[in-house]
């Protein structure tokens, strides 16, 4: 067989010395830390960030930060708690972690007022089904879930008025249309877009497992 292929030996240069090469030809592990904030200011963290200037240095808007607090396991914490679990779930960069709690914290306190008519949260939506029949699904306990726990307060005719945990208060009136049940939802003691643009999710979530619920 002239073309069969030779064995390949192993093992020839075995005694040969080693000698270890440059740091600069080394290959290294580098850790990826995924801080994404490419400007930290000298002065101490501040509640009161540059909205622009947040999403330059972290990726999302400030209200979007805002939303992921409040929806997240520490809304209640203090702002070191937020920062460091910014830190670690979102990994933002530290100073701008403390200033987004910081800001967090300070809408979280801020009072909340019905003075304009834009503070309150019109819903309103008509469901193919009796007004009794929404009344009993919009009664139930484990309809809201547990992110927002209400407690009723009145029970009028086929109207619902309950309150939330973060002092808000909703009015639900159910009214027969030929379609079906006309419903309007009320949500008062809104004045921050954040609180709004959750409360108007958390609504749509709510109407929509009532229409489910009805096909059913």
């Amino acid at each position: 067989m002239p073309f069969r292929k030779k064995p390949k030996d192993s093992g020839i240069f075995d005694d040969l010395p080693v000698f270890e090469s440059h740091e600069s030809t080394q290959q290294q592990d580098f850790k990826k830390h995924g801080r994404r904030a490419m400007l930290v200011p000298e002065f101490p963290a501040t509640a009161d960030a540059n909205s622009a200037e947040i999403f330059t240095n972290t990726g999302k808007q400030k209200e979007d930060w805002l939303e992921i607090i409040f929806l997240g396991q520490h809304r209640e914490d203090k702002p070191k708690v937020i920062a460091a679990w910014l830190e670690k779930e979102y990994r933002v960069q530290k100073w701008w972690a403390h200033s987004l709690a910081l800001s967090y914290i300070q809408w979280r306190e801020s009072s909340k007022s019905n003075s304009v008519d834009d503070s309150i949260l019109r819903i309103q939506k008509v469901i193919d089904a009796s007004p009794m029949r929404i009344y009993n699904l919009l009664n139930s306990t484990s309809l809201y879930g547990e992110t927002f726990a209400r407690y009723l307060k009145q029970v009028d005719g086929v109207k619902l008025s309950m309150s939330f945990t973060d002092e808000t208060r909703a009015s639900i009136t159910l009214v027969a249309d030929k379609a079906g049940c006309n419903i309007l939802i009320e949500h008062e003691f809104i004045d921050n877009l954040v609180m709004r643009k959750i409360r108007t999710k958390f609504w749509k979530q709510i109407l929509d497992q009532v229409s489910t619920s009805v096909i059913r």
